[in-house]
């Protein structure tokens, strides 16, 4: 505990502030085009000096960048001259929007508030691909070098232009202020990082330091806004979707469906700068690709993936918590949805309720929010969550704050309680959270308590394991190269962890735990490794979870005695990064371990190698093949219990910036034994049904035409199909289980 004091102690190394840059206002529009001629240019702001950020932070950057920056009335603008002294080592092509995190790009980021909290981020590579989303601080990674999250499924209406010179590129930007919510001030945060993949080294326009606990916090300031033509915005979206699903019935004839034909809108109307209302009439899914397979065979909780609905996603900042209490793909088959989302001064409130469709009698949602600004980068918020249906109420209240101290370091709280009541009982538990961090350059740390009591529900969340405190010891350790040399730094991680049931909840005897150091190493070019092993895994099984079991035996069913846990576990990995090279990327996990086997509490060896690889074979063509593979055998006889193979293509051709066509290929084959105890190797009975092995082996395809001439206005047409192969990899009897196809037209108005 000595050296945590020590650094806290230490005083941060004061950064010079950049000076605010006054922006002109202009009274005239420019075509975005890619190439900055208009006389508007030569009056624009003009913004140099940029510094390295990563992997080595304060160093002058190796290449020149340069923004010009002007408003209009009703939009601002934003020139980018990025030199290169290697130009023909950009990395670019005509991807689809937000795919574009392989390439050479340059992110402006708007703190439209000025509160250097969440920020706006508009990225675009040489060609003028798009991508963008929010930026919030305060959803951090244990004691890592970077800070906040970014999400890039909210998608905004704006302009982007670029085009590959003799040194470098150019690209043009226009952001409407239509598609902004802002304060009243004149002065709004701002900052740009300039990725070069070729070198794998980030550029700031700020001096920003790694050693911060806040990223938007270190942006500097652009002044002079005034005037700003937003006016009320309305937006609708109307649209009309068809769809058929087929599926092969329980007696082996192959069902069609009829073509079902849903009418749905979202609206959207922007009171002021800083309030918008929301609303949605049965929305669709908008899923138009699969979610990537993941292994299940030794799966014990719920998996997550991301919101895709635009409704949903408007404005989601606001509604983000510690453990996750608001997740809105839990509304799984919204009939309507209606939203409110503010900020004012220091105060965000974010309200939604929607109606969901479950088959039988329909389920309600209601979600508020709120979160106040304190201080220079600190918060202060609650939340509460309702959901009621037919015989079932579950009701959220928690409170949460994060408090930035001494440039480096914050500290976290939560605290709160859900109420369920089912078919006349009733059953309250709290949740609480206590969390400490230094984001320091050269160590950092991160202790976390985080307790979820028995019987928590959170139905309008993502809490998929309750009854545990988890708490962690997490330190890092940093060191950097000179400028030029081989390896450019190397971090190092050693973390503790455990696990205990809630009540029980002491600081010896935890029921699962583990001992981890792992280090991460960058070389010039791009080339990253990283080794990692955690020789002390131990997972204590929770007492009463195989009561009922019983081992099948000659003489009839007899209690099976499962073994306390499993104390001798270990875990072994290497992950090796390729730079992002002109045409290929790729990364390769290779991963050993040893531990419980949960569904018959026994010891098992587990082998897994997983592989990536991006190819842009042409500027208009990626492909992305992932690959999949995890074998658990049993440590008592070696013995398979579970098999996993999953290979994965996606092709994707940019016919045009807005028309694209995509095929996604994915075979699953995964197998999984009998149970059997741990000890005898015996066959296992649960609930007094004999346990037996499964398999399934798989294709699904998946392919897309859409057409997105902007955010909000789509065509697409979509077929998918699932085969069933009675072999592993035989490829010669498919049978069709289900297909289907889409066609979704959606148009946006805005005025």
């Amino acid at each position: 505990m000595l050296l945590p004091l020590l650094l806290f102690l230490q005083a941060a190394v004061p950064v010079a502030p950049t000076a605010p840059a006054p922006v002109p206002r202009l009274e005239r529009s420019d075509k975005v085009d890619g190439v900055l001629d208009e006389p508007a240019w030569s009056e624009a702001a003009r913004l140099t000096g940029f510094h390295q950020y990563t992997p080595v932070d304060s160093r002058d950057a190796e290449e020149r960048t340069e923004v010009l920056v002007w408003y209009a009335p009703d939009a601002i603008y934003f020139g980018i001259i990025a030199h290169d002294h290697n130009p023909g080592a950009i990395r670019a092509t005509h991807a689809d929007r937000d795919k574009i995190d392989s390439e050479d790009n340059v992110t402006i980021y708007l703190d439209t508030f000025n509160d250097r909290r969440r920020a706006y981020f508009f990225t675009v590579n040489p060609l003028g691909v798009q991508q963008d989303g929010v930026r919030s601080e305060g959803g951090f990674t244990a004691g890592s070098l970077v800070g906040g999250t970014t999400d890039k499924n909210p998608d905004f209406i704006w302009e982007s232009a670029g085009r590959l010179t003799d040194s470098g590129y150019v690209v043009e930007l226009k952001v409407p202020f239509k598609s902004l919510r802002y304060g009243s001030g004149s002065e709004w945060g701002l900052n740009i990082a300039r990725l070069i993949q070729r070198t794998g080294y980030t550029d700031t326009w700020t001096d920003t330091r790694r050693a911060n606990a806040s990223f938007l916090l270190q942006s500097g300031t652009i002044t002079g806004l005034h005037d700003l033509k937003r006016g009320i915005v309305v937006e609708a979206q109307p649209f009309i979707t068809f769809s058929r699903n087929n599926a092969r019935a329980i007696d082996g004839t192959y069902d069609h469906g009829k073509v079902v034909t849903e009418l749905g809108a979202n609206l959207k109307l922007g009171l002021t700068s800083s309030t918008t209302v929301d609303a949605t009439v049965n929305p669709d899914f908008s899923q138009v690709e699969s979610d990537v397979g993941q292994v299940t065979v030794n799966q014990r909780f719920a998996l997550y993936f991301p919101e895709k609905r635009p409704f949903f996603l408007e404005g989601i900042e606001t509604f983000a918590t510690p453990n996750r209490l608001v997740y809105t793909r839990q509304v799984q088959n919204p009939v309507w949805g209606g939203k409110v989302s503010s900020k004012t001064g220091p105060l965000a409130i974010g309200f939604l309720s929607s109606e969901d469709e479950l088959g039988g009698p329909d389920a309600y949602f209601n979600i508020l929010r709120a979160r106040a600004d304190v201080g220079s980068n600190s918060t202060a918020g609650i939340v509460a969550t309702n959901r009621f249906g037919p015989g079932t109420t579950n009701t959220v209240f928690a409170a949460d704050t994060r408090v930035v101290f001494g440039q480096l370091y914050y500290f976290g709280a939560q605290a709160g309680l859900s109420s369920t009541s089912s078919q006349g009982t009733g059953v309250t538990a709290p949740i609480w959270q206590l969390e400490v961090d230094r984001t320091g350059r050269s160590y950092g740390f991160n202790y976390q308590v985080n307790g979820i009591g028995k019987g928590f529900e959170s139905d309008a969340g993502f809490v998929p394991r309750t009854d545990i405190v988890q708490a962690h010891s997490f330190n890092r350790f940093s060191a950097y190269g000179r400028r030029g040399a081989l390896l450019e730094r190397v971090n190092v991680y050693n973390a503790i962890q455990g696990l205990w049931q809630h009540d029980e909840f002491s600081l010896g005897h935890p029921l699962e735990g583990s001992i981890n150091i792992n280090s991460s190493l960058q070389f010039r070019g791009g080339w990253q490794i990283s080794p990692s092993v955690t020789p002390v895994t131990f997972v204590h099984y929770v007492p009463g979870t195989y009561d009922n079991y019983a081992i099948s035996a000659g003489g009839g069913p007899t209690p099976y005695a499962a073994p306390e846990g499993v104390d001798n576990g270990y875990d072994m990995s290497l992950t090796i990064g390729t730079p992002v090279f002109q045409n290929f990327d790729g990364t390769v996990l290779i991963d050993r371990a040893r531990g419980p086997i949960f569904a018959e509490a026994s010891t098992g060896n587990l082998t897994s190698i997983t592989g990536s690889i991006d190819l842009r074979p042409l500027r208009s063509l990626r492909m992305e093949a992932l690959f999949t593979y995890a074998s658990l055998t049993r440590a008592r006889d070696g013995s398979e219990f579970g098999r996993t193979i999953i290979p994965r293509l996606k092709i994707e051709y940019q016919i045009t910036r807005p028309l694209f066509f995509r095929i996604v290929g994915e075979y699953r084959s995964q197998r999984t034994a009998e149970l059997r105890s741990a000890v005898e190797g015996l066959p296992l009975l649960v609930d007094g049904v004999l346990a037996t092995s499964s398999e399934t082996n798989n294709l699904r395809l998946d392919a897309l035409l859409s057409f997105q001439p902007s955010p909000g206005t789509v065509a697409f047409f979509g077929y998918g199909t699932g085969l069933d192969d009675t072999r592993p990899f035989s490829f010669s009897n498919f049978s069709r289980e289900s297909d289907g196809f889409f066609v979704k037209f959606a148009y946006q108005f805005r005025r």
